[in-house]
């Protein structure tokens, strides 16, 4: 499996998913897939309250001129998680061979350059955390912890090593990197208030 780009328009980098990672490997958290679903669903938990206290003025603040919006981070957590799910599948795959998952069609999440409302990101970010927790189903705690290797470019002298993660560290930084940006919108949501 190979991320030739990382980076987006907001600018997380291959370094920063690396160390997110890396990150998630030493989490203190059960291998087992009903622990994994509940931190997940309690980040989604976090993140949905935070939602639930936007107004349609609040989703154009920033922190200061030319950091991202609140519309922007929302919409970043959607796509990078979206953008996660195809490694998470091709692992559950090579872990679990016998017990196929697909995502469902959420085609219509807002493109990343969207004038979304709050209710179409309240949404998507159901939508789609719905769709990584569904990915779980099914699994065995040693299926989580099975290492797989993922290609992230410049990381390594040569990129055919790649860096050794499982399933576990895989959706662990899916929750992760969401709770960085629950931070960060608390940040901006709170400076001007």
């Amino acid at each position: 499996m190979r991320w030739d780009r990382v980076d987006d328009d907001h600018g997380c980098s291959n370094r920063a998913l690396t160390s997110l990672l890396r990150l998630a490997d030493t989490a203190v958290v059960s291998n087992d897939p009903a622990a994994i679903a509940a931190v997940l669903a309690e980040n989604l938990r976090e993140l949905t309250a935070t939602i639930e206290r936007l107004t349609p003025s609040d989703l154009d603040r920033r922190l200061a001129p030319g950091e991202w919006s609140v519309r922007e981070v929302l919409l970043h957590v959607i796509h990078a998680e979206r953008w996660l799910q195809p490694q998470v599948v091709e692992l559950r795959e090579a872990v679990a061979p016998d017990r196929a998952a697909r995502l469902s069609d959420v085609a219509r999440l807002p493109a990343a350059d969207s004038a979304a409302d709050v209710n179409e990101l309240r949404w998507a970010v159901n939508a789609v955390r719905e769709d990584t927790c569904r990915l779980l189903d099914g699994l065995e705690p040693a299926q989580l912890r099975e290492p797989g290797i993922v290609e992230v470019a410049g990381e390594t002298e040569d990129a055919s090593q790649g860096v050794d993660v499982s399933l576990r560290t895989l959706l662990l930084t899916i929750a992760d990197h969401q709770l960085f940006h629950v931070r960060q919108l608390e940040r901006i949501l709170d400076s001007n208030a």
